[in-house]
């Protein structure tokens, strides 16, 4: 009888293993689509060659994969879509993402840049 409890037990846990694996490629997906998107509506509004197009979104897989690892990732998401102050972690996240796009964009591009997203990025 143990040891029938004993394999119930080992696959309830592989199960459940499975399924948190599922979830975290799901969440890559979702990151990938999101850069993508963002790169691709940046590329039509600043007219971006290719080079600009990859170092964008790189810059921004990287930025939101590491907000992401943060434990207060989803208050610093809401909080960047209210305009609110995320938290510290996420500024410093955000001001290195900020950055490379100011290093990545001509200056008229960033001008346009800024123009866009309302407010001034350092």
């Amino acid at each position: 009888m143990k040891k029938i409890i004993a394999v119930i037990a080992f696959f309830a846990i592989t199960l459940l293993g499975t399924d948190a694996t599922f979830a975290q490629e799901k969440s890559s997906r979702n990151l990938s689509v999101n850069a993508k998107t963002f790169t691709h509506d940046l590329s039509k509004k600043l007219n971006l060659d290719d080079t600009q197009q990859r170092a964008i979104y790189n810059a921004h897989m990287l930025r939101n994969r590491k907000i992401n690892a943060l434990r207060t990732a989803t208050t610093d998401y809401a909080a960047m879509e209210k305009g609110a102050k995320p938290s510290a972690k996420a500024t410093a996240i955000s001001e290195v993402f900020n950055r490379k796009i100011k290093e990545t964009l001509t200056k008229e591009q960033f001008s346009k840049y800024q123009k866009i997203f309302g407010k001034k990025k350092s």
